[in-house]
């Protein structure tokens, strides 16, 4: 019988950090979800595969001080969260900072030649360009709803919302979304 995230946080909390074995049970119990979040929240595979070892990272140096007073899966997404928007906001920033360095560098060249921008692959076609006209927290709950699983009770923990506010935030999150997919179709279309 496997042990409950409550249990195995447990064991962490008298393991840590000489002996991993629970941790590491909780890793392998999460690392797919999380890793499916991070990848649909920044659009690209290595920067996913670093935002989910930063999660982990933060979530093994901060399950001594777990207080429990949340579940662990609320405590941990909203770990995921924070480091995915940290790290959207950087590359955003370096995306930004490299496609004015090649603007100013093909204007001083003035040869015609232009660094393509840092282009995060269009890692979901259609959904994910739809996803990209989205507001980070629009994009947020929709990522923890429909690719992290969380339940609506969990959602709003992770988000410190009320649950009606969650479900109404999701519900227009989503509606959002059809308009932004409908109109990457018929870009797509053209």
């Amino acid at each position: 019988m496997d042990p409950n995230d409550e249990q195995l946080v447990r064991l962490c909390k008298q393991q840590l950090p000489y002996d991993a074995t629970a941790f590491e049970v909780l890793l392998r119990r999460y690392e797919k979800i999380v890793f499916r979040s991070c990848e649909r929240y920044l659009r690209n595979e290595q920067e996913a595969e670093e935002a989910c070892q930063d999660a982990f990272l933060r979530v093994f140096h901060g399950l001594p001080s777990f207080e429990g007073r949340a579940k662990f899966r609320t405590w941990l997404f909203r770990i995921v969260i924070n480091v995915c928007a940290t790290r959207f906001a950087k590359v955003s920033r370096r995306a930004g900072e490299h496609r004015e360095y090649a603007e100013t560098t093909a204007a001083e060249m003035a040869v015609g030649y232009e660094p393509k921008p840092m282009d995060f692959a269009d890692v979901n076609g259609v959904i994910g360009e739809g996803l990209d006209m989205l507001s980070p927290d629009d994009r947020q709950i929709l990522i923890l709803r429909h690719i992290g699983e969380l339940s609506f009770d969990e959602l709003a923990a992770t988000l410190e919302l009320g649950l009606s506010a969650a479900k109404m935030r999701l519900y227009r999150a989503e509606q959002r979304l059809k308009t932004a997919y409908d109109s990457a179709a018929k870009e797509s279309e053209q």
